[in-house]
This record gives C-alpha cells, sequence and structure tokens, in this order.
C-alpha cells in the first residue's frame, strides 16, 4: 500500500525552520493547497528566518495565495497585514493584485486604527496606486 502524503507535515516547526522550505517547494502546487493558510501565518513577522524565503516562494503561486491572502488582509492582526503587505502584496503580479481590489480598497478606504497605527492603509492605497497606473 501507498502511504498517503499529509501536507501538514510541511508546515514549519518554528520560525527557524528554513529547512522545511525545500520540501515544500519540492511538494508545490496543488499539493500545499490545505496548509496555505498555515504557511502564510508562517510570514506573520518580517523578521523571522523563514519568514523571507516563504514568502518568495508563496508569491510564486499566483492566484492560489489569493484567498489566503484575502483572510489576512479581512483579519484583526495588523502587525500580519503590514508583513503581507511587504513580504507578498507588494511582489504579486498585476492579475493577482487585481483579485485583492476588494480587500484592498477597504483597507485603505476604511481602516481600523490599528491598521492606521501600522501603516497598512498607506500599504493598501500604494497597492491601489500601483494597480491602476
Amino acid at each position: 500500500m501507498i502511504g498517503v502524503f499529509d501536507a501538514r507535515s510541511l508546515v514549519p516547526r518554528d520560525k527557524h525552520d528554513v529547512a522545511a522550505l525545500s520540501s515544500i517547494e519540492s511538494a508545490g502546487y496543488p499539493a500545499i493547497a490545505p496548509i496555505l493558510d498555515d504557511l502564510l501565518a508562517w510570514t506573520a513577522d518580517g523578521n523571522w528566518p523563514i519568514a523571507p524565503p516563504l514568502a518568495r516562494f508563496l508569491v510564486t503561486l499566483g492566484m492560489p495565495i489569493v484567498d489566503p491572502v484575502s483572510r489576512v488582509l479581512q483579519g484583526d492582526d495588523s502587525p500580519q497585514k503590514y508583513f503581507c503587505f511587504q513580504l507578498i502584496v507588494e511582489k504579486l503580479s498585476m492579475e493577482v493584485v487585481e483579485a485583492l481590489e476588494g480587500d484592498l480598497r477597504k483597507l485603505a478606504d476604511q481602516p481600523s486604527k490599528a491598521d492606521q497605527s501600522e501603516g497598512v492603509d498607506e500599504l493598501a492605497r500604494e497597492a491601489l496606486q500601483r494597480l491602476h497606473s
């Protein structure tokens, strides 16, 4: 009997688990589809060693990253939103950014106080400006 692949086994164990990245990249999409939210969570702080290289990989996924990024942008964690912009949104193709336009517009036009204090509203406006330039 062939073993069943468990995508959860690919989720980094801690913020220093950079070695997990090669397994994540090897598995690729769609094998990692069930853990995209978990992977995105490891980019919540750009100072973590795992965050920048993992974010670079997630950007390469294109449209499959839209829903997980959208959930971050709609969430309550303003520092995570900030790093999501810095590490991911700013590097996405215009097609993918366009799919996030509704979330970007809401953050730009109706930011929470926490989003304003993290500069998330400004980052959203910059992304929208890039989209429409």
